[in-house]
């Protein structure tokens, strides 16, 4: 491909990241045959993250930021492509350095995640959050009366 029409690409894609186009995280093999690929949005809805990639933001799914790290940890070539109807250019390589599970607020390991169900994530995070409430908090060791208590 020319460098010029690549670099126009480039220039229009992280200058207007309203682009009319669809921009995939998509994994490689090590000679570019493609493995797989996940969305990543240009606007929030219910269940995505805000993440930046090379300087842009993007909302993405947890099972996403996951899976970027684990294609990377499986020596995969993992990068944000675009598709304007004419192939895929890439336009932002190793996602996967730039936003992890920690960055977005979630425990676990890439292979994990991305595996399991959104709502169990939810649930999974949300007793997290309510451990991390209580932690500073210290027991006395008394018992409390309790309504069912004698």
């Amino acid at each position: 491909m020319p460098r010029a029409r690549l670099t126009a690409i480039l220039c229009l894609c992280l200058a207007s990241p309203a682009w009319a186009g669809d921009f995939y995280v998509i994994s490689r093999q090590t000679d570019g045959t493609f493995v797989s690929s996940h969305r990543v949005f240009e606007r929030n809805s219910e269940s995505l993250h805000a993440v930046t990639l090379c300087g842009q933001p993007y909302f993405a799914r947890t099972a996403t930021v996951a899976w970027m790290g684990y294609e990377a940890e499986e020596g995969r070539s993992v990068g944000l492509e675009y598709n304007e109807g004419n192939g895929w250019f890439r336009i932002c390589p190793d996602p996967q350095k730039q936003v992890t599970l920690a960055d977005i607020g979630v425990e676990g390991e890439n292979h994990v995640v991305m595996r399991a169900s959104q709502a169990a994530l939810n649930r999974q995070q949300r007793f997290t959050h309510i451990r991390k409430a209580f932690q500073g908090l210290k027991n006395s060791g008394e018992t409390t009366p309790s309504f069912h208590a004698k």
